[in-house]
């Protein structure tokens, strides 16, 4: 019975993940989840209380499986600084699903201040405290009036657009983007 429980329980955060993902949290219903996790809804609330719940189930699941391997970036000692920013972008490209722009609207704007503040909890220990390793730890030179907290943000924010779902399309590589935010555009030396 257990073991049916994990499945039922596992199929409706496969399927919310994908309705997620695809329609955002504003547009997908509990209702929509039910049918095509083929359950009833009676059933889906037997494993979550409300909607809310269910978007935490996704986003904790899919936090919890990209953190394995950013760590594992972080900490392979065999991987440069750039190395590491470039496998950490390609890995959020590859397996996170969705649009960090509207995860982070939806976190915002639609969600309790309890859920928001377990979900950036859950998020900055998945996401943003792995890549602040990396910038502790650098082998580049980071400006003196530059903590590695801001080179983290930016990275992020400056990452964003490029890790989007295949909707978005851009003529830069990964390996461009990490150079251009590490080296910038300019030729001039200050």
């Amino acid at each position: 019975m257990e073991s049916k429980t994990k499945n039922t329980r596992a199929k409706i955060i496969e399927v919310a993940t994908e309705l997620f993902m695809a329609n955002g949290y504003q547009s997908t219903s509990t209702r929509q989840i039910a049918q095509l996790a083929e359950v009833t809804q009676p059933n889906l609330y037997h494993h979550f209380k409300n909607k809310e719940e269910v978007y935490i189930g996704v986003i904790e699941n899919l936090l919890s499986d990209v953190n394995v391997e950013l760590v594992k970036i972080v900490e392979d000692s065999s991987l440069d600084t750039i190395h590491k920013l470039q496998n950490f972008a390609e890995c959020l490209k590859l397996k996170h699903p969705f649009d960090l722009e509207l995860m982070m609207r939806d976190f915002q704007t639609k969600l309790t201040q309890s859920t928001q503040q377990q979900l950036f909890s859950l998020w900055n220990d998945s996401y943003k405290k792995p890549l602040l390793a990396i910038f502790q730890k650098s082998d580049l030179l980071i400006r003196t009036d530059l903590s590695a907290e801001v080179a983290t943000t930016h990275f992020l924010n400056t990452l964003s657009p490029y890790i989007k779902t295949e909707k978005y399309n851009s003529p830069l590589t990964i390996a461009k983007v990490v150079d251009l935010f590490v080296y910038g555009i300019s030729a001039d030396k200050k």
